[in-house]
C-alpha cells in the first residue's frame, strides 16, 4: 500500500523528472505515434536518450522495476490463507479491507461456483508463476470442493447466490440449487488446467463430461450455431431459465472449450467452441446482449452491457482466432476491444457498466485480450497490457504495509484497539489479492462519489491474479512458425520475470533498456515500445554493439545459450488529458495524467486518500514466510 500522501503535484514533476532523471534538462523532442490512449496526448519528449553504451547485468544496479515473481509469491498467501476448513474450505467473496470487522462472520452466500471457481484456476496459474509449493493440502481440500458440484451427468450444481450479489445475507439450501452455466465453463477450463500439468485421467474425464453436458443444454440452430437460452445464467432441473439481469450476457464458455481442445485434442470441443463464438457474433442468442459490425455493444442491464461479463465472453473468441488462424474471430474480438478502450482511458480504468467504477475483472480480461490480438498481428496491444498491469493491477495487489495499518488504525479508530487488531490480522489473510473496486486516480474512486472503492471482491481478487499470470506468460514466450513470423523467444513485454526461456530484466524507471538473459540457443526477438522510432534503437550482445536487424516490431537476435542480449531505446515522457468520459457520474471531469514510458508518474486532480501513481514504482515487501 502506498499509504495516503497525495500524489506530487504537477508543480513538482519537473523537478523530480531532473532529479530521477538529469538529462531530462537536454532532452530531445520528438513526435512518436503513442496509441490506446483516450483523450489528447501532448508534450512528447525524450526523457532518457537510447544508451549507446551499456554494462553486464553482473555489474548493472538490480533493477528496481516490478518483480513479477514476487507478486506470484504474495498471492499464494492470500490463496492458502483465506479458504475456511470449517465452511469446506469456502473463500470470501465480501472483504472491506477499510470496515472493521472487514468480514462478515459466517458463511458467505456469494462465493459458491463464483469466488471459488476463479480462485481454482490461480492455485495452478501462482504455482506457475512464484514456483511456490506451499499449501499442497489446501489446494487438494479445495479441488475437491469444485468437484463436488459437478452432478453424475456432468451438468454443475449450486445454489444461485453469485447472481445475486446484492443478496448478501441471503440463505440457500439444497431446494434452490440450478444447473449453473457461469459456474461450469470456470470447472470446465479448470479440469483441463489440472489434466495438462498432472495428465490425471479423471480430470479429462470429467472435462469430457462437462462439455458435453454444456453442450447438451446449449440451443441450436440450422446452421451450425449455439447458444445458452439463459445467456451465462442458470437453468432449472427441468430446463427453463432462471430469470435474472444475467441472462443477456453470453457465457465465457470459448476460452474454456478452446483449452480443452488444447489439452485433450477432442475436436468435438473445437467444434462446440466456433459453434457458441458464431452464436456470438451473429447475435443468435434472443434477449441478449448486441454486438454490432463496428465493435459496439448495446443491450444488457439498464446501463447497458456489463464490461466484465462481456469481455470475459470475448476473450475466448479472441484465443479461438489466434490458434485457428480464422480472421472471423480475431476481427470480432478486436472491434469489440476497440470499443472498450475508446471507454476507457488506456491506462487501465474502464468503466464496470456504469461509469462510476472501475472493475480489475474487466482489467484482466482487457490484458488477457490485448495479448492474444498482439500475438495476432498487433504488437502495439502489448504495450496497452503492460500499462494496464503497471498502473493498476501491480498498484492494487493488497498489502498490510505500516502506512496502511496507520490508515486503518485512524479509521477504525471508535472500533477499539482489540478489534482493530483483530481486523488487521483477519486482512493479513488476505494480503496478495487485488483490490476490485478502485477510482481514476486512487483506491477509494474519490472523483466518481467513491462507488465500491478500496474493495476486494472475491471475484477480482482471483482475477488480478489471472492477470498476473498472463503478463508473466507473455513477456516471455516461444512461439511456433507461422505464415506471419519466425519460431523463437519473444519477448513482448519489459518487465521483471523469468521461465524456462530466459531472464526478462528491465531498466524502468531508470533507462528505456531491457536486457535478456538467454538459455537457449536459438532466434531471440525483442520488442521496444511502439512509440519508439526504430532509428532510435540500439542492440548489444553482452557489452558488445550489433547491428539491429528487425523482425516487424522485434529486433532479432540469433542467440547462443547464456548470451545477454540488450536494447536501449529512448524513454519517453508525456501527457495526456482526458476529459468526457464519465457523462453520468462526473461530466465536468477533466483528468490529466503525466506519463514516463507505460508508466503513469502523476495525475491532476492528485489523489486525496490512497493513490495509484505517486512517481514511483510499486515495491513489494519481501513475503514473510515466503508460500
Amino acid at each position: 500500500m502506498h499509504g495516503t500522501s497525495q500524489s506530487p503535484p504537477f508543480v513538482r514533476i519537473a523537478a523530480f523528472l531532473a532529479m530521477a532523471f538529469p538529462m531530462l534538462a537536454s532532452a530531445q523532442t520528438s513526435r512518436p505515434a503513442v496509441l490506446g490512449l483516450s483523450g489528447d496526448v501532448s508534450n512528447m519528449q525524450i526523457a532518457v536518450p537510447a544508451a549507446r553504451e551499456i554494462s553486464p547485468l553482473s555489474a548493472t544496479r538490480p533493477s528496481s522495476d516490478l518483480d513479477v515473481k514476487l507478486m506470484g509469491q504474495w498471492a499464494m498467501n492470500y490463496l492458502i490463507r483465506t479458504p475456511r476448513p470449517e465452511l469446506g474450505y469456502e473463500p470470501v467473496f465480501q472483504c472491506h479491507p477499510l470496515r472493521c470487522p472487514p468480514v462478515p462472520h459466517g458463511g458467505d452466500p456469494v462465493v459458491a461456483c463464483d469466488t471459488d471457481a476463479r480462485m481454482d484456476w490461480e492455485w495452478y496459474y501462482m504455482r506457475d508463476v512464484s514456483g511456490s509449493e506451499a499449501g499442497k493440502e489446501v489446494e487438494a481440500a479445495f479441488h475437491r470442493r469444485i468437484r463436488a458440484y459437478i452432478g453424475p451427468d456432468g451438468r454443475v450444481w449450486s445454489h444461485p447466490g453469485a447472481f445475486n450479489e446484492g443478496a448478501t445475507g441471503a440463505k440457500y439450501s439444497a431446494a434452490d440449487r440450478v444447473v449453473h452455466i457461469w459456474g461450469a465453463t470456470k470447472i470446465l477450463k479448470s479440469l483441463c488446467e489440472d489434466f495438462v500439468r498432472t495428465h490425471d485421467p479423471e480430470s479429462k474425464a470429467l472435462a469430457q463430461k462437462v462439455m458435453k453436458a454444456l453442450k447438451g443444454l446449449a440451443t441450436w440452430d440450422d446452421k451450425g450455431r449455439c447458444w445458452f437460452a439463459c445467456g451465462m445464467g442458470a437453468f432449472r432441473a427441468d430446463g427453463t431459465v432462471v430469470p435474472n439481469g444475467w441472462n443477456a450476457q453470453p457465457a465465457p464458455i470459448v476460452e474454456s472449450l478452446v483449452t480443452y481442445w488444447q489439452v485433450t485434442g477432442d475436436d468435438e470441443g473445437l467444434a462446440f467452441a466456433r459453434a457458441y463464438a458464431d452464436g456470438m457474433i451473429d447475435n443468435c442468442q434472443p434477449g441478449a446482449i448486441r454486438f454490432k459490425a463496428d465493435g459496439s455493444v448495446t443491450g444488457g442491464f439498464p446501463f447497458g452491457p456489463h464490461s466484465h461479463a462481456t469481455m470475459h465472453a470475448v476473450w475466448g473468441v479472441a484465443d479461438l482466432g489466434l490458434v485457428t488462424g480464422e480472421q472471423k474471430y480475431t476481427h470480432f474480438s478486436n472491434g469489440v476491444f476497440e470499443w472498450m478502450l475508446r471507454r476507457g482511458t488506456g491506462t487501465g480504468w474502464f468503466p464496470a457498466g456504469p461509469d462510476d467504477c472501475n472493475e480489475t475483472c474487466c482489467i484482466s480480461d482487457m490484458i488477457s485480450i490485448a495479448t492474444l490480438l498482439g500475438r495476432s498481428g498487433r504488437p502495439e496491444y502489448f504495450d496497452y497490457a503492460e500499462r494496464y498491469f503497471r498502473n493498476y493491477i501491480a498498484n492494487l495487489q493488497f498489502i498490510v504495509t505500516p502506512e496502511f495499518e496507520v490508515y486503518y488504525r485512524r479509521l477504525n479508530l471508535a472500533a477499539g484497539e482489540k478489534a482493530v487488531t483483530q481486523g488487521l490480522d483477519e486482512l493479513r489473510k488476505f494480503q496478495g489479492g487485488v483490490i476490485g473496486g478502485s477510482g481514476v486516480n486512487d483506491y477509494e474512486n474519490v472523483l466518481l462519489g467513491g462507488a465500491s472503492g478500496f474493495e476486494m471482491f472475491g471475484c477480482c481478487a482471483p482475477e488480478g491474479m489471472r492477470a498476473i499470470h498472463t503478463v508473466w506468460e507473455n513477456t516471455l514466450e516461444r512461439r511456433a512458425p507461422s505464415r506471419q513470423e519466425a519460431a523463437g523467444i519473444y519477448v513482448n513485454m519489459a518487465l521483471n520475470t523469468s521461465s524456462k526461456w530466459g531472464k526478462v530484466v528491465s531498466f524502468m524507471p531508470d533507462a528505456g533498456r531491457v536486457t535478456v538473459n538467454a538459455t537457449m540457443k536459438d532466434m531471440y526477438f525483442v520488442r521496444p515500445p511502439h512509440w519508439v522510432d526504430h532509428d532510435e534503437v540500439r542492440a548489444f550482445v553482452g557489452v558488445r554493439g550489433v547491428p539491429v536487424t528487425w523482425a516487424g516490431a522485434y529486433v532479432r537476435f540469433d542467440a547462443a545459450a547464456g548470451d545477454e542480449l540488450t536494447i536501449t531505446y529512448p524513454l519517453a515522457k508525456f501527457t495526456q488529458e482526458v476529459h468526457g468520459l464519465w457523462k453520468h457520474s462526473a461530466a465536468k471531469l477533466n483528468v490529466k495524467f503525466e506519463w514516463l514510458g507505460n508508466m503513469v508518474i502523476a495525475s491532476e486532480p492528485a489523489a486525496t486518500k490512497t493513490p495509484l501513481y505517486t512517481g514511483l514504482l510499486r515495491q513489494l515487501p519481501p513475503v514473510a514466510a515466503a508460500p
